[in-house]
């Protein structure tokens, strides 16, 4: 005689949520944001001049579509540039009338910047940090 049984599995909405609060699964979040910003120090690192934007890296615990989440906030001012680049812009004095630097010939009235590169440092990160 054969034993037939059946099984029917509903997800535990309740459960499922205090897990998403449970203070394991943020320390577990914020291991794996620890390794994406320890992955960003070291692709900034040829680039660092004044370690503003190292500083600058964040932990910030969060919820997504009600799910417990860490997100990696870059607060230096220079991070969106960093990131995205700028394009070509003009740079004019704010408050003289001509812009002078150490080696330059002379002082000008405007300068043409070709833009900045982007690095995309955060995200080369998270993309390594996942392998």
């Amino acid at each position: 005689m054969a034993i037939r049984a059946k099984a029917t599995f509903r997800a535990n909405g309740r459960g499922m949520r205090a897990a998403g609060r449970s203070e394991g699964v943020y320390r577990d979040l914020e291991r794996r944001a620890d390794r994406v910003i320890d992955l960003a120090l070291e692709i900034y690192a040829p680039h660092r001049k004044t370690g503003d934007y190292g500083r600058g890296l964040k932990k910030v615990r969060t919820r997504v579509r009600g799910k417990a989440a860490v997100q990696v906030v870059a607060t230096d001012w220079k991070s969106d540039l960093l990131e995205r680049g700028s394009p070509p812009h003009v740079i004019e004095p704010r408050a003289k009338k001509a812009l002078a630097w150490p080696g330059g010939q002379h002082p000008v009235r405007r300068v043409q910047h070709p833009g900045t590169p982007a690095l995309h440092i955060l995200r080369r990160a998270l993309r390594a940090a996942g392998r």
